[in-house]
């Protein structure tokens, strides 16, 4: 006796509630056809034939049929229970997610991504703090931080967990030349945020030659619009800008070698428990960040 394909009891069943093949297919929506070959299929690897064609046409189960029939019905009503029981915890997830990050990743990554987790998990509420300083996970001002760089506080209590790398690259807005983008100013970080990896990079690109714009800006989402204004050339994540129609590539010489960051997820380690932050956790590790 060969195995047989489990997937077949569903015909097994339909064509002995249905009697006919034209109904059995109807009913799984697929031809007549196809049930016949099926039900052929599951005979020969049962050895055993499971229907009999009686004068009226209709298509009467065996004595062998009828007790594998019990078992198939069986397996129907587990299988039936297993959808449900995932299709009840796929929309139990419910309640808020205050999730924070710089405006850069959440304009651009995200909210392009949220259409996939409210598909996934329709009755879940997320909340996006843009903000470029650091949320206190401690005092509840978030539920999930994304940061640049490793956290080097919050000790036992937070749980980090690094999602990617962003790799940075020069940057300047499509419609400029390419000698028009030797003469473009550096546009710079201020000096608040000056100990960014991107910062010292463009301040040690544009001390030398002079070329540091009047623009100084505190997060690369601000310079992302400035570039694209034409103010200026800037570092800009490429995983972003090279899929932008709004910026070509600025050419350097010598072998430039680009700062990255990486990505990091901060969460509480006492709200492991909440179906909520593991969808919102699972969502977020999903994303394509490099």
């Amino acid at each position: 006796m060969q195995d047989h394909d489990w997937n077949d009891l569903k015909y097994l069943l339909a064509l002995h509630r249905m009697g006919k093949l034209t109904h059995a297919g109807r009913t799984l929506g697929v031809s007549e056809t196809t049930v016949a070959r099926r039900i052929k299929e599951i005979e020969q690897a049962l050895e055993t034939m499971l229907f009999v064609r009686s004068a009226n046409g209709r298509y009467e189960p065996t004595d062998a049929a009828l007790e594998i029939l019990s078992h198939a019905e069986t397996i129907e009503a587990a299988n039936a229970a297993i959808r449900a029981v995932a299709g009840e915890n796929a929309h139990h997830v419910t309640g808020r997610v205050r999730i924070s990050s710089v405006p850069i990743i959440v304009n651009h990554f995200l909210v392009p991504g949220l259409a996939a987790l409210e598909r996934l998990h329709p009755n879940l509420t997320i909340e996006l703090v843009p903000c470029s300083e650091n949320l206190d996970l401690f005092k509840r001002e978030a539920d999930l931080a994304v940061r640049f760089a490793r956290p080097s506080g919050g000790g036992l209590r937070t749980r980090a967990q690094k999602l990617g790398e962003l790799s940075f690259a020069a940057y300047a807005a499509s419609f400029t030349s390419s000698l028009e983008n030797e003469k473009l100013r550096w546009i710079t970080y201020d000096e608040a945020h000056s100990d960014l990896p991107q910062a010292r990079w463009l301040e040690n690109a544009a001390k030398p030659t002079g070329m540091r714009s009047t623009l100084r800006i505190a997060d690369a989402e601000t310079g992302m619009q400035a570039t694209a204004e034409g103010l200026g050339k800037t570092l800009l994540p490429r995983a972003i800008a090279s899929g932008d129609a709004r910026f070509r590539a600025v050419e350097l010489e010598g072998g430039v070698k680009y700062p990255t960051r990486e990505v990091w997820m901060l969460s509480h380690v006492d709200q492991t428990s909440r179906l909520s932050i593991t969808a919102a956790k699972g969502w977020l590790t999903s994303l394509d960040w490099d």
